[in-house]
């Protein structure tokens, strides 16, 4: 994209003066603007190189595709908005919110990928790293070797101290200082809790006060929760001490206080519901079979463009975290894998030679992992496709619900990260027939494209 291009994006964004912050994931600018009235939604989606823009709450998010991270060196350039630039926080945002249909959900939803858009490089990759383990332990590498066993360590590095990622970017979304946040988590994760365990102890004291002992390593919901408690201490600990006294006071009683507020109530309580969540996704895949597979295969791509497919994000690495697996991701994998069928449709179907161009490349990403500019440059702009998309994500989701396939590593479930899909007894098996859901589900999506789509409907 131009520069030409970053000016027409800033100027349907209302301007340089209306800018508040910006960031971006892999395929969207997320943009912050000070009024959003001044937002111009329709110009912003006629601009070249703008696949489509998800018009949040309180952000405007343009979806650049692969490109977006020169895209975004170019809109701070220009704009001279910092890289390291936060968005609004969320609790300020409140009340602004207050009465708007839907704010409060929305709201919600973007605080969730605030927290965990930042650390999901370090997932990814650290997935991907599993993956190969997989691959490997598939054909026969061992664990007795150094080199295998490091590289076991070194993959499974971000699952085991995965709160203190947490920690880090939860502190930013909440306004914290991040040290104490990252302190308040390494009390959490003392060896003396993990020794205690050992000893076959369940609860401890603290003043009297009995909590149970939890081993916290590899969870997510306590540590998140414990921030955000964390935060509102230190707020008010930096409204009520004065004087030279504050550096030192504010930081250690908030950590005091925080850590066993987190150990009392907090930490055990969201541990709970983290383990039921992971557990009850577990139940409704085992026993709802190709039902539970069909509604979420059909409905993902639909989260996705919503937004709302965030939420899954804590569920995801919670359960592979804790039991090593997944239910979720050959069915949301099947979603992904049907909107690229639906792509490979549009461009069997159209003579337009810009879309058949767009849909190509789309559909290429998409098989790969990156759906964000099929939804938003295919399927979507061409009404049905989408629906077809959803039908293939819906029958290769039923199927793989059917079989109980599983996923045993993080990452975008695609057709190049297979190896996320290895592990178990039938290792080989639960790859291969992941596989073949796949491309049940983009044979159907574009199937159903290319028979039921008109082109001339579209263009």
């Amino acid at each position: 994209m131009a520069n030409a291009s970053v000016k027409e994006i800033v100027a349907a964004m209302g301007g340089i003066e209306n800018i508040s912050a910006a960031a971006h994931c892999a395929t969207r600018l997320r943009v912050t603007p000070k009024d959003k009235s001044k937002v111009d939604i329709a110009a912003l989606k006629k601009i070249e190189g703008v696949m489509g823009v998800v018009d949040g709450a309180t952000q405007t998010q343009i979806v650049i595709g692969a490109e977006v991270a020169n895209v975004y060196a170019e809109f701070c350039e220009y704009t001279g908005v910092s890289e390291q630039a936060e968005i609004d926080d969320p609790i300020a945002l409140k009340e602004d919110l207050k009465g708007k249909k839907g704010a409060g959900l929305t709201l919600f939803f973007e605080t969730v990928a605030r927290i965990f858009n930042p650390i999901v490089p370090a997932l990814a990759g650290c997935g991907f790293l599993s993956a190969i383990i997989m691959v490997a332990m598939a054909f026969g590498a061992s664990m007795q070797s150094e080199t295998f066993a490091t590289f076991v360590a070194i993959s499974m590095a971000v699952f085991t101290f995965i709160p203190f990622l947490l920690a880090s970017s939860t502190a930013k979304v909440f306004k914290m200082n991040e040290y104490v946040a990252l302190t308040i988590c390494a009390a959490m994760m003392a060896s003396k809790w993990t020794g205690l365990i050992a000893d076959g102890v369940e609860f401890y004291h603290f003043v009297g006060i009995p909590f149970r002992v939890i081993d916290y390593s590899s969870s997510v919901l306590p540590i998140v929760f414990a921030v955000i408690v964390a935060s509102y201490i230190e707020k008010g600990l930096n409204k009520l001490v004065k004087g030279p006294l504050k550096i030192i006071l504010v930081p250690a009683f908030t950590i005091l206080f925080g850590t066993m507020i987190t150990f009392w109530t907090v930490g055990p309580i969201t541990y709970a519901i983290g383990q039921g969540i992971a557990n009850g996704m577990n139940w409704l895949f085992e026993h709802g079979g190709w039902i539970a597979g069909l509604i979420y295969g059909g409905i993902y791509s639909g989260m996705v463009v919503l937004g709302i497919h965030h939420g899954m994000v804590p569920v995801l690495t919670q359960m592979i975290a804790t039991q090593g697996f997944n239910y979720v991701s050959p069915t949301s994998g099947s979603a992904n894998i049907g909107q690229a069928g639906a792509a490979f449709g549009v461009w069997l179907k159209t003579k337009n030679k810009a879309k058949k161009a767009n849909a190509a490349s789309a559909c290429f990403a998409a098989c790969v992992g990156i759906t964000e500019p099929v939804v938003y440059g295919v399927t979507v702009p061409n009404g049905k496709t989408f629906l077809f998309a959803a039908i293939g994500g819906a029958v290769g989701g039923g199927l793989a619900g059917i079989l109980r396939l599983k996923a045993y590593a993080m990452g975008g479930p695609s057709f190049l990260n297979f190896g996320m899909f290895l592990g178990g007894e039938n290792a080989l098996m639960n790859c291969a027939l992941v596989m073949l859901c796949f491309v049940v589900a983009f044979v159907v999506a574009a199937a159903l494209t290319f028979f039921f789509w008109n082109p001339d409907e579209a263009e």
